[in-house]
């Protein structure tokens, strides 16, 4: 599946054990997708926190509110 938005962080999973701060996807319709990077670490990302305020394009798998990115590019 293919998605734009904007990254922003915010805090997930609230009121759980995992609950963390982590990197979403914001559509220009108000869908929210966390962002995971295909075999990247789904707490913290480094390659993935450069992303945080852009516009961006992904593809990738989508699951319950989750999108496994397995490629991105930032828009202008």
């Amino acid at each position: 599946m293919i998605l734009q938005g904007r990254v922003v962080r915010k805090r997930v999973s609230l009121g759980s054990k995992s609950e963390h701060e982590a990197l979403v996807l914001v559509t220009a319709d108000g869908e929210e997708y966390r962002l995971r990077r295909q075999e990247g670490n789904p707490f913290r990302d480094p390659e993935l926190d450069v992303l945080e305020g852009k516009r961006i394009e992904c593809e990738g798998i989508v699951r319950d509110g989750l999108v496994i990115m397995t490629q991105w590019s930032v828009l202008g």
